[in-house]
């Protein structure tokens, strides 16, 4: 056999094996080596941090190797494992071929707040990259930002990746990315929910996500099966919408999410899912001692469409909020734009600013009711928040980066708010 001819088989080859991985990863399906690996904050944010990834069923087990930041050589002497839960589970809805899959969550804890850490995950000879993350500081003096996204929902890797990934180029320093509910369009969609993972890729693996579900993330009243599994989010809401409704402490902020998705859109006004909120709601907003408090919910108080209403939401968590004077309400559903100040209460001066927003491009345009003081209508957003001291900025940008709507919000140690 000549040279040459052996010289072609290895270049076939090479590309053979590269043709299959790349059909392995467009496809979703899962390999020996980590994938969707996905950061997701705790209740305390500071000095924990948790870690959710997946192979296929062929691999049994699970670790979380981290260490302290390092500018040289990673070596393995400061190293520590931590072993995964591992479940293996069964995704796909009834329109797609379902896969078995093995997803691992850890949670490290201790973390040293302002610290940097490198981590990876795997085990055996199949090992992600290592990855490095910051911890949020103690300080309260410090500035951070995080990102807010509405709805992402359709064609996910092909024209929601820009967003995503034209936020975290112009927010770098973002502390977590935070979404207001429908992730995809059919619960339980496999194939969606890695057009998901593709979009954000590396992103999702060193900023941690959170995320309230939308009506697109149920269906037949049930969670989508991934929602608990994939992700890691807090569990500190009441029995049954723990994952969804939580809230998590940053220096100086108190974020919280509310399910609104939950029990068909909280359509029966004393059925558990409404009235269990409520008190829990309650006993967080009356317990927190942070200067900010923003809450994040799938269906808006207010809507951009002048055929929606939720009334419901208004009646039940309205007077809640304003009893705590919770600063900011971030929602979706709309896909539209609307940003205002009002309440529904003509004795109370209003003070919560309520947003509606949309990432992805399902796009409606902008309505007309009169409480939005900025709307928009068929542009894909993204907003940038960020807390210094006493200050609250908010902006919202375009897909492609330009500002489209901007305000600010000062604090005085009486609780006086300041628009501007």
């Amino acid at each position: 056999m000549s040279n040459s001819f052996n010289s072609w088989l290895i270049v076939f080859v090479v590309y053979f094996i590269g043709f299959l991985n790349m059909a392995v990863a467009q496809s979703g399906q899962p390999s020996e080596y980590p994938d969707h690996i996905v950061l997701n904050a705790t209740p305390e944010p500071s000095t924990s941090v948790a870690v959710t990834w997946r192979t296929s069923t062929q691999v049994t087990e699970g670790f979380c190797e981290f260490q302290p930041g390092s500018d040289t050589k990673i070596g393995s002497a400061k190293t520590v494992a931590v072993k995964a839960l591992m479940k293996t589970c069964e995704f796909g809805n009834p329109n797609e071929t379902k896969i078995s899959v093995n997803v691992y969550s850890v949670v490290l804890k201790g973390l040293a707040p302002g610290a940097k850490y490198l981590y990876r995950v795997g085990s055996g000879n199949f090992w992600s990259e290592w990855f490095e993350i910051e911890m949020p500081d103690l300080d309260v003096k410090k500035d951070f930002s995080f990102i807010y996204f509405g709805d992402p929902q359709l064609a996910l890797k092909s024209e929601w990746s820009r967003v995503v990934r034209k936020s975290y180029q112009m927010v770098p320093d973002c502390r977590f990315m935070l979404y207001a509910g429908d992730i995809i369009n059919r619960s339980g969609s496999e194939s969606e929910w890695n057009e998901w993972f593709t979009a954000g890729s590396y992103l999702f693996s060193v900023v941690p996500q959170l995320m309230t579900p939308g009506n697109h993330d149920y269906s037949n009243l049930k969670i989508d099966k991934h929602w608990n599994t994939q992700f890691t989010q807090p569990q500190n809401g009441p029995n049954g919408l723990k994952g969804t409704c939580y809230y998590i402490d940053y220096p100086n902020l108190r974020l919280i999410s509310i399910d609104s998705a939950a029990g068909s859109e909280l359509e029966n006004e004393s059925g558990y899912e409404m009235t269990v909120q409520k008190a829990w709601l309650d006993s967080v907003l009356r317990t927190n001692t942070k200067k900010w408090t923003i809450l994040t919910t799938h269906l808006p108080f207010y809507s951009t469409k002048d055929t929606r209403d939720n009334p419901q939401l208004r009646k039940h968590f309205q007077p809640i909020l304003e009893k705590y004077k919770v600063d900011l309400v971030l929602t979706g559903h709309d896909h539209a734009y609307g940003r205002g100040r009002v309440s529904d209460n003509p004795n109370v001066k209003p003070s919560i600013v309520y947003v509606v927003s949309v990432s992805g491009p399902k796009l409606y345009p902008e309505g007309t009711k009169a409480w939005m003081e900025k709307r928009g209508g068929n542009t894909q957003l993204f907003q940038k928040i960020t807390i210094t001291g006493n200050k609250l900025v908010y902006k919202s940008f375009t897909a492609s980066g330009n500002l489209f709507d901007t305000f600010s919000i000062q604090k005085m140690d009486s609780g006086k708010k300041k628009f501007k």
